[in-house]
């Protein structure tokens, strides 16, 4: 889910911003009916049966004909899968209506949805708005914000209700366990791939975000390798209290040093590094592609720290840089890549736009000073 500052919603409403292959929305959402008991709410890998429709009729009426489809449908069981559904940029809800439809949280198929079920139960319904975000509404200091949702679809709001049927239970992030969480950047990784080759930039953004924020939670949690384990081996009968074994220290609690070092599913941290820097590389383009070379260059710089030697990185960041009059940075992220991969002419010819564009200052400049002192 996208956050960004959004006008106050009326009472009893909750709003936010989403994101769809064709831009960013601001959704309205207020709950229909009265509120059911249970602590049983979607949460990441839950299995939610859901249904929305276009809301046009009374409210009452909705109501009255959800509860008797409802009453003629099986509750969601675990050990089915999530139903399959192309995603589309002349589409804002990325499933179909009038049906029912078995979505899993935190996958992102629909940003919107997956926002509108947050805190919901089993058997509860509430109405939603969404209307095409726009960027007049957001802070006048950052110039960052885009809106891309004008090409071809409905600036109007338009008003839907859904339904959640029943779901499996899910887990919050700080309930996972790290190779569980592990997975769960992988399959962003790998979605968001999929994503950036079908045209879908804001759902590869939306993928590569989810998989970042993840990763974060990972810093410090990695696997160790057999040599490491060999090295700490040799000091266990050293004083636990001594500043130098504070450096020799696995990543984890030591109760759990055993069981979770051996965890083939978490990385070494070679790996975490590499697929985190993937991740803020892959953003980079992403954010370059959607109009936002300043938070471009940020990510670019984070994928640089993590792995020095990335030459799409350095390319990302020169190229976020040129964007944003930044030339002699751009200048330096070029020339790194010529360092570690001197025949790419992709880098050459960047560096010469660079040089031009740099030339081209000087010489306006100059021809300033001289008009000033003449």
């Amino acid at each position: 889910m996208t956050t960004v500052q959004v006008p106050d919603p009326v009472p009893g409403e909750t709003s936010w911003i989403s994101a769809s292959p064709g831009g960013l929305w601001e959704v309205r959402r207020r709950w229909l009916g009265e509120r059911k008991r249970g602590d049983i709410t979607p949460m990441m890998g839950s299995l939610c049966k859901v249904k929305v429709q276009r809301s046009t009729v009374t409210e009452g009426n909705t109501l009255h004909t959800a509860s008797e489809e409802q009453e003629s449908t099986a509750s969601v069981d675990s050990s089915e899968q999530a139903t399959s559904y192309p995603r589309s940029l002349d589409s804002v809800l990325q499933l179909p209506l009038d049906e029912w439809f078995l979505l899993r949280m935190g996958e992102g198929q629909c940003d919107i949805i997956e926002g509108c079920l947050e805190g919901m139960g089993a058997g509860e319904m509430c109405e939603f708005t969404i209307s095409a975000w726009n960027a007049k509404n957001s802070d006048a200091n950052d110039p960052q914000t885009e809106n891309t949702t004008e090409q071809g679809l409905s600036q109007q709001s338009d008003c839907f209700t859904l339904q959640l049927h029943s779901l499996t239970p899910g887990q919050e992030s700080w309930q996972m366990t790290p190779g569980e969480k592990w997975a769960w950047v992988l399959s962003h990784k790998q979605r968001g791939g999929q994503r950036f080759g079908n045209g879908d930039i804001w759902g590869a953004t939306d993928c590569y975000c989810r998989a970042v924020k993840l990763a974060i939670t990972l810093n410090g949690k990695t696997r160790r390798k057999p040599e490491d384990e060999a090295f700490t081996e040799g000091v266990d009968g050293e004083d636990d209290d001594d500043d130098d074994d504070a450096a020799l220290t696995p990543c984890f609690y030591k109760e759990n040093e055993q069981a979770e070092g051996a965890d083939v599913s978490i990385p070494t941290e070679e790996e975490y590094k590499t697929v985190k820097a993937e991740l803020h590389c892959n953003l980079s383009l992403c954010q370059l592609k959607l109009g936002q070379p300043g938070k471009s260059r940020d990510s670019s710089i984070k994928a640089t720290e993590l792995n020095p030697k990335s030459t799409k990185a350095w390319y990302r960041l020169g190229q976020a840089c040129l964007q944003l009059g930044e030339l002699e940075e751009s200048r330096m992220a070029f020339g790194k890549i010529l360092e570690l991969q001197p025949d790419s002419a992709s880098a050459r010819t960047a560096l010469k736009q660079v040089n031009n564009r740099l030339k081209d200052l000087d010489s306006k400049l100059g021809q300033r000073l001289s008009k000033m002192f003449n």
